[in-house]
């Protein structure tokens, strides 16, 4: 089973770089979306009804903004949860949660806690209710959880281009990365940093300026966590750094069957 994971940054701007093409190539059995920045009313109609994916938006109330989606093949059992339960951060469509028979997948698009640093509580507020509920359905159902999306946070000084100077930056704080330790503590593996465990100049995100992405200037932002029985069914995970069409590039995770 390939699950592929990609912030498209506007889903209708990505279209018109090939969003299509990426996925008749790669045709995974789940491809989860962030950022999509559109109601399903304002996409075309292969982005919503389609003969071989069931397709879910949860977008944002506030137009143009935020907004997940979740792709899953057809004649493959599951259910869907749009939301953490949360109104203030279901309304900005951040959350859908899929049950599958062996594992619930949860695509989320953690907030960004901004330059100013306004909105790293409310950042922290979404992570620490993802990682809570997670635990909760696991007990619950006894599946495995696997956490994917843009989590807006580098968590050590090799998933960033230049650490040093963005010690003070919104993504790389020490109280962003603290979380992500104890996340990782508390039972989560970081499935990239399971296969390539110290090596720098992987990267999922790069800004639009100054050739940042020629140059591999990037932050790693984007990624495929999962609960201990996961890890053992991991066969790969990797960046998709080819693939254009967003300033984030996709991910892919194959498990075995």
């Amino acid at each position: 089973m390939k699950i592929i994971s990609w912030n498209v940054a506007g889903l209708r701007a990505c279209e018109k770089k090939g969003f299509l093409d990426f996925l008749n190539d790669s045709q995974p059995e789940i491809l989860c979306l962030q950022e999509t920045k559109a109601l399903p009313e304002q996409l075309n109609e292969h982005l919503v009804t389609r003969d071989d994916y069931e397709i879910l938006y949860a977008p944002a109330k506030k137009k143009g903004y935020s907004g997940v989606s979740t792709w899953v093949k057809k004649g493959i059992e599951h259910k869907n949860t749009i939301g953490l339960g949360i109104e203030e951060f279901d309304d900005e469509g951040r959350t859908i949660i899929t049950e599958f028979s062996n594992f619930i997948l949860f695509n989320c698009y953690f907030p960004n806690g901004q330059r100013d640093h306004k909105r790293v509580p409310y950042k922290m507020n979404f992570c620490k209710e993802v990682e809570a509920l997670a635990h909760k359905l696991k007990k619950k159902h006894k599946k495995e959880i696997i956490i994917t999306g843009d989590y807006n946070t580098a968590h050590h000084p090799i998933d960033l281009a230049n650490p040093k100077t963005n010690k003070k930056s919104t993504g790389f704080l020490p109280i962003e990365r603290e979380w992500m330790t104890e996340f990782e503590e508390g039972g989560f593996t970081d499935l990239f940093r399971h296969f390539i465990p110290d090596e720098n100049g992987h990267y999922t995100w790069w800004t639009y300026r100054s050739n940042c992405r020629e140059r591999n200037i990037g932050w790693r932002l984007d990624y495929f966590w999962a609960t201990e029985g996961i890890v053992s069914q991991t066969k790969s995970c990797e960046h998709l750094t080819e693939v254009l069409g967003s300033d984030h590039c996709p991910i892919s995770l194959k498990l075995l069957q």
